[in-house]
């Protein structure tokens, strides 16, 4: 019977001590700023629609709620969608951001407006490294300053890129202690 209680009490202390550690995951509410450029290729899809499919890339300014300030790599695979007549876009795709230290961060944008600008959500779906388990969403905003176009004759293409910024003003982010 002993042994019987000190093994059920052992296995409570595993579970508690579980569960303190899974509530211990920081929340925490940054801002970014992140300058970009995107370049790819331009589709004709229908009388003035378009399907761009390339990819943004820059640096990510982030600035927490205590002021302290990191940077960190991305780029963002993504398909965007343009309806010349109407003055709509959307764009979805999918970032891979990379810290300081070599740790990688996954996300899903989804993103629709006018064209030149757009807001939807950026989700984090995961990490590596000591951001393994990493999560959060947040509100993003997405301008585009100026863009170049030529058309490819051989394919009918037309290759783009495009500059910006792109902006996320409360992302919430939950890191893995």
């Amino acid at each position: 019977m002993k042994k019987m209680f000190k093994y059920v009490l052992s296995l409570f202390i595993i579970v508690v001590i579980m569960g303190v550690v899974s509530v211990r995951a920081e929340e925490r509410t940054v801002q970014i700023m992140a300058p970009w450029e995107g370049k790819g290729r331009v589709f004709l899809i229908g009388p003035e629609k378009l399907k761009f499919l390339g990819a943004f890339e820059g640096i990510m300014y982030i600035q927490d709620a205590k002021g302290a300030l990191d940077a960190a790599v991305f780029v963002c695979p993504a398909v965007q969608e343009i309806d010349a007549k109407m003055n709509k876009t959307t764009i979805n795709g999918n970032c891979l951001i990379k810290t300081e230290n070599g740790d990688l961060v996954f996300a899903e944008l989804s993103l629709a407006g006018v064209i030149g600008t757009s807001q939807g959500t950026f989700t984090i779906t995961g990490g590596t490294g000591s951001l393994e388990g990493i999560t959060g969403s947040g509100d993003m905003y997405a301008r585009t300053a100026l863009g170049a176009t030529a058309v490819n004759l051989e394919s009918g293409a037309v290759i783009e890129a495009a500059a910006g910024m792109a902006f996320w003003p409360e992302l919430k982010v939950n890191r893995p202690d």
